[in-house]
C-alpha cells in the first residue's frame, strides 16, 4: 500500500475517502510511469517481481489507474521471504491481509501468502517458468527445504507480436 493512497477505514477495509499520513502523490506516479512503460515494451514479458511485501503470491495488472492493460497484463510476483520473523507479516502489523489497492485491477492466479517461501524463475528466449515454494518454519525443519516441491508453477509465454 506503500505507493497508493488507500488507508485502512475504522472497519479495516481499504478506502481512499480519508486522506493517508504522509502519502505522496509522486510514489503512485512514479508506479504508474513504471507498469505503463513495463506494459508497453511489445517484445517482452511485462514482470516485476518484489520481495519486500513478506508474502508469496502472483497476479496479472489488468488496470493500472485510467490506463487499461488487459492486452498486455504486467505480471506481478510477490516472491516470499525464506525467513523473517514471527511478527514479520504485513497482517502482524497493518491488521490485515494484502490486498491489491483501489487503483488497480488485479486477477490473483495466487493470492499473497503469509508463509515462509521462495520463487525460482527460469527465463528462456520464449518463455519465463515461476516455481513457487513455501515451507512452514512451525512445522518443517530447515532441511525440508532442500527438497520441498512447488506448490504452485506458472509460465509466461513471451509475446510474438
Amino acid at each position: 500500500m506503500e505507493w497508493y493512497p488507500d488507508v485502512l477505514d475504522e472497519s479495516g477495509m481499504l478506502t481512499t475517502a480519508k486522506p493517508k499520513p504522509y502519502w505522496q502523490s509522486g510514489w503512485m506516479a512514479q508506479h504508474d510511469r513504471l507498469i505503463k512503460a513495463m506494459a508497453a515494451m511489445p517484445r517482452r514479458t511485462p514482470l516485476v517481481v518484489s520481495g519486500d511485501l513478506h508474502a508469496i503470491g502472483i497476479g496479472k495488472i489488468l488496470r493500472c489507474g485510467t490506463d487499461r492493460l488487459e492486452r498486455t497484463p504486467v505480471t506481478a510476483v510477490l516472491s516470499g521471504p525464506i525467513g523473517t520473523r514471527a511478527d514479520g507479516w504485513p497482517s502482524a502489523f497493518r491488521g490485515v491481509a494484502s490486498t491489491p489497492p483501489k487503483h488497480l485491477d488485479v486477477e490473483e492466479e495466487v493470492k499473497p501468502i503469509e508463509q515462509h517461501g521462495f520463487v525460482l524463475a527460469d527465463f528462456t528466449r520464449d518463455r519465463i517458468v515461476l516455481r513457487f515454494f513455501k515451507w512452514d518454519v512451525k512445522t518443517e525443519s530447515p532441511d525440508a527445504i532442500d527438497t520441498l516441491q512447488p506448490f504452485h508453477v506458472s509460465e509466461l509465454q513471451r509475446p510474438t507480436v
